[in-house]
């Protein structure tokens, strides 16, 4: 009965991992850039990060409590997302 009892939370255990690892697989990868900011646009949403001369815009929209401001030095975590595709 032990041996029984074993064998299912190892099985137990097998499947929980499995499942774990799939919903993670599914996930977008996450990116960090990490620079100064050079312009907040409150109305449009939109935040520059300079890092060595290149200057990335990030849109804001969705976030509530923002509180970088010019100068900060900041790192931007963010997913790459398509909005449209288009076949050629």
């Amino acid at each position: 009965m032990r041996k029984r009892s074993l064998v299912v939370l190892v099985a137990m255990v097998a499947l929980v991992a499995a499942v774990a690892s799939w919903s993670l697989a599914a996930a977008p990868k996450q990116y960090q850039y990490t620079g100064t900011v050079t312009e907040v646009d409150g109305p449009s949403k939109i935040l520059k990060v300079d890092k060595g001369g290149e200057i990335w815009e990030f849109s804001t929209q969705g976030m509530k409590d923002m509180k970088a401001k010019k100068g900060d030095k900041v790192t931007v975590y963010y997913q790459m997302v398509a909005k449209k595709v288009e076949t050629k």
